[in-house]
């Protein structure tokens, strides 16, 4: 796999832009650089359906940011067309979606399982319209907490090797240091198409909305046990080490108060798996 191949690159950069742009304070910026990015996405392979899909979900996320004066049934409604393309944005099955594929059936590494693997670039999407309303950098209130800075810092630090740990002695990983082409491909596709996107569905909304409306701690508690059911794909012991990965980035961002923050563990979680273990799981026998 040639890391500097055209498609992957443009790929990439794709995701890159889109996120940026979410996160300007120029209307202009925020909508027409995603929508002419969507519409240049057909040169790495990205089909006109989807291609077309993609912008109505900006213009959506355009009529639900700027459409106040709007009757209230058109809001219910503009939210439920919103929600059905989330959902397949992020369960990739948009009609005409296909993501652009690496591998077929291979190990990543030695002793890995094999699996197909995919840059997927549609989730992207979901994180850029979730920043329009749920902030990255600034302070939430998702904490009623006063810490140090150092503090979320030192629970990262503890609760990432730990995690790892765990899902080496259940026999799920085992140490498997390499870093080609394709891991660091995979590294980079998770930090843009994945750990923003999760971030932002359970932590800055589930989690911060759970609790608005029960408290930190079962906000903290339910949002990670949800993170883990959404990962049933790896199996109940899979699911566990999700379910504590899950209460890990979500005390990091009660902690630190910034969604940021949580985005960072997430990502040094999955690329420390990524780089340093067998990926996805250890072939079995």
């Amino acid at each position: 796999m040639d890391f500097l191949s055209f498609d992957i690159l443009a790929a990439l950069c794709y995701s890159a832009l889109i996120l940026l742009s979410a996160l300007s304070s120029n209307p202009l910026v925020r909508y027409i650089i995603p929508l002419l990015t969507v519409g240049l996405s057909a040169s790495f392979g990205i089909s006109l359906l989807f291609i077309a899909q993609a912008m109505a979900y900006i213009g959506i996320t355009f009529l639900l940011q700027n459409g106040k004066a709007r009757p209230d049934w058109f809001k219910y409604l503009v939210w439920v067309v919103w929600g059905i393309l989330t959902i397949g944005l992020l369960t990739h099955t948009l009609p005409g979606y296909s993501g652009l594929q690496l591998t077929f059936q291979e190990p990543v590494k030695a002793n890995s399982v094999a699996v197909s693997v995919f840059l997927n670039t549609d989730k992207v999407l979901i994180a850029w319209s979730l920043i329009m309303w749920i902030p990255i950098w600034k302070p939430n209130n998702a904490s009623t907490y006063s810490v140090y800075i150092w503090q979320p810092v030192i629970v990262a630090i503890a609760g990432i090797p730990s995690i790892l740990f765990l899902a080496t002695r259940f026999g799920l990983i085992q140490w498997q240091p390499e870093a080609n082409d394709l891991v660091l491909i995979i590294v980079i596709s998770n930090l843009l198409n994945t750990c923003f996107t999760e971030e932002l569905i359970f932590r800055g909304a589930i989690q911060s909305w759970l609790s608005s409306k029960l408290g930190v701690i079962p906000g903290l508690l339910i949002a990670s046990t949800l993170f883990g059911l959404a990962h049933f794909v790896g199996g109940f012991i899979y699911i566990c080490l999700a379910i504590l990965a899950g209460l890990l980035y979500g005390l990091v961002y009660v902690l630190s108060g910034r969604l940021f923050w949580s985005v960072v563990c997430h990502w040094s979680l999955n690329s420390a798996h990524v780089l340093l273990l067998t990926w996805p799981v250890v072939k079995p026998g």
